[in-house]
């Protein structure tokens, strides 16, 4: 979102605080109208619970439906508990039934059965369809609104049956080539029939080499195959029939959200559902209790650091310069490994490294880290000797850099490829796991290169 954007939905929220405190709900109405669902949403996001209610309640049914598709899980959860049932299957029956799976399975599951007996049966059983697939798979992301034609539909015919098609189908810019017995045969765009002879029958302009996934598929790789073949739609394919398509609004929403779950749990952070939801909509306490749990087991950890200071007490009180590089050493070695995991964690995430490819990733690792070290080794002697040290000690400075950067990018290599094989998100113990673990063994490096050299 622009700046120029971010400016005019505060400048919404102020107008809407201010017409709420005066109580005045027809100039709130006429402040609403025509505003678009997803600005009247983070509006409603960072309002107290009186207050969402309050405006919610004033919204009709076509525009409270849109906004509530668009309301953080908390503001969701929220709003729904204070309607009754069969208003909530009203608005739900308006809204995408991929959407409605995501609210009844995140934000409301206490109460996902009572609202599916209030939603129209149709819309209910299509509901109940999707649920049926795993989370964040392609069966919970697909809508089964897509546009069929048959093989031997002329262009011209096609273009006439477009003008009755459903007013709910999400996307015409494919049009799905299909069987008796639903089986795919082939996709034609739009642009394709318009400007084909009107003659011209399905089965000769459709593109029968299409890229297709089953509903389990995660929706992580249904993301990659959309931005891999530049796809607006992407077909849902199993037992050899078409289940529907996933469009690329939703696959942005993936992205965005697999994006922000993976760049949390980078710091350390977990959580359920709630990890993409505003800043402001997420409770504190939640918050604490979320960051809380690797914090404290980091901080224990962090411990050892302590305890190879006490080990090696006597030497540093001979030779107190050695405290001085502490923070650069240590420093270096968080740093080397943390720009190693974010590559490989990259890398992972995009398929480009495999398990077979674990050893050849930890050489390769192993030797940029050599290079590496080499490199701001030497950089760190000269600086160790312009602080006015010893050669020795500066050796000894320039030593520890090559061998920590070497030992960091080895290390960094190993946790994601270990957490993977075990079955841990590496997002989650990767970063704050490497940072933890060089700045203890670092430390030990430096002190016993110390030793050695310097014959404490």
């Amino acid at each position: 979102m622009s700046a120029g954007s971010i400016t005019w939905v505060e400048a919404l929220e102020q107008r809407v605080r201010n017409v709420l405190a005066a109580n005045d709900l027809d100039g709130l109405r006429m402040l609403l109208a025509n505003r678009h669902p997803a600005d009247i949403a983070e509006v409603i996001d960072r309002l107290d619970d009186e207050d969402k209610i309050r405006l919610f309640r004033l919204l009709p049914p076509r525009q409270a439906a849109d906004v509530l598709g668009e309301t953080s899980a908390d503001a969701t959860r929220e709003l729904l508990e204070h309607l009754p049932a069969e208003e909530v299957g009203d608005l739900l029956d308006s809204l995408p039934m991929d959407d409605v799976a995501e609210i009844l399975t995140e934000d409301v599951p206490d109460r996902q059965h009572e609202l599916l007996t209030a939603m129209e049966p149709r819309d209910a059983a299509e509901v109940r369809s999707l649920l049926s697939y795993p989370p964040k798979s392609a069966g919970r992301l697909m809508t089964d609104k897509f546009v069929r034609v048959r093989p031997e539909m002329s262009a011209a015919e096609a273009i006439a049956f477009l003008r009755l098609i459903d007013p709910e189908i999400e996307s015409f810019t494919d049009l799905y080539v299909l069987n008796l017995v639903q089986q795919l045969l082939g996709v034609v765009s739009l642009r394709a029939v318009i400007t084909a002879p009107p003659g011209r029958r399905m089965s000769e302009i459709m593109n029968p080499h299409i890229v297709t996934v089953p509903p389990e598929t995660d929706q992580e790789q249904v993301a990659r195959l959309v931005a891999r073949y530049d796809l607006l739609a992407l077909p849902v394919v199993g037992q050899g029939r078409m289940l529907g398509i996933v469009t690329v609004d939703d696959v942005i929403d993936v992205l965005v959200s697999e994006g922000t779950e993976d760049v949390l749990r980078f710091a350390g952070i977990e959580g359920g559902p709630e990890l993409d939801q505003p800043y402001f909509s997420v409770p504190l306490l939640r918050v604490v209790r979320r960051r809380v749990g690797w914090l404290l087991l980091l901080f224990l950890a962090e411990t050892f650091t302590g305890s190879v200071l006490r080990l090696f007490e006597s030497e540093l009180a001979r030779v107190v310069a050695l405290s001085f590089f502490i923070p650069l050493l240590i420093g270096t070695g968080g740093n080397t490994g943390a720009q190693t995991v974010s590559t490989l964690i990259r890398g992972l995430a995009l398929g480009e490294i495999r398990p077979r490819d674990a050893w050849h990733v930890v050489l390769r690792e192993l030797w940029s880290g050599l290079l590496l070290g080499l490199i701001l080794g030497s950089v760190a002697f000269g600086r160790a000797l312009l602080w006015g040290s010893s050669y020795p000690l500066a050796a000894v400075v320039g030593l520890t850099i090559i061998a920590i950067c070497t030992w960091a990018n080895t290390i960094g290599s190993l946790i994601p490829l270990v957490a993977q094989k075990i079955g841990i998100d590496p997002a989650v113990v990767s970063a704050p796991l490497i940072t933890t673990l060089v700045d203890a063994t670092g430390l030990a490096i430096y002190l016993l290169i110390a030793k050695l050299l310097l014959g404490l």
